[in-house]
């Protein structure tokens, strides 16, 4: 769908545009890439699922609330990049949000790792079942990134009007 969407809107660039209708088009090529990167990255979390199940890993109570949570915020991100998408024109403040939104992500991700690194030296659980886990956080931060890509996208057309 990716490449139809590419395609379609390079097609609608051939035609006669005014430099405002090509700066429109060139930001949905960019959102459209990213908003792919987003469906890549749910693709990659459910492999790695997929895996752990397949190896019959298990993750520990605390890693699944950990990763509930990681589930939450980065949901959280991506409802407000949905809003984003619905508004004629973004403000400062939504991009402070998605900003403190990337950017708790960003912090939860490395604290799990640190944490993860300390329970496998403790024994807590398996080096493989971290992996299955941190292979999941870092998919989650990595979803998160291309949301704000989005909302970075979606804002550079309101900001460029200015």
């Amino acid at each position: 769908m990716d490449i139809e969407i590419a395609n379609y809107l390079t097609k609608v660039l051939e035609g006669r545009l005014s430099a405002e209708g090509k700066e429109d088009v060139r930001i949905m090529l960019r959102a459209d890439s990213e908003i792919e990167s987003i469906a890549d990255s749910c693709y990659n979390m459910a492999r790695t699922i997929k895996r752990r199940n397949d190896a019959r890993s298990s993750f520990t109570g605390e890693q699944r609330h950990h990763i509930e949570h990681m589930f939450r915020l980065v949901e959280e991100a991506l409802e407000r990049m949905n809003l984003i998408l619905h508004k004629p024109h973004t403000s400062p403040d939504d991009m402070a949000g998605s900003y403190n939104k990337e950017n708790e992500i960003n912090m939860y991700r490395d604290m799990l790792k640190s944490k993860s690194i300390e329970n496998i030296d403790g024994k807590e659980y398996k080096y493989s079942d971290a992996v299955y886990y941190m292979d999941l956080v870092a998919e989650c931060e990595k979803l998160g990134d291309y949301v704000l890509n989005v909302v970075q996208a979606v804002a550079e057309k309101t900001f460029n009007t200015y």
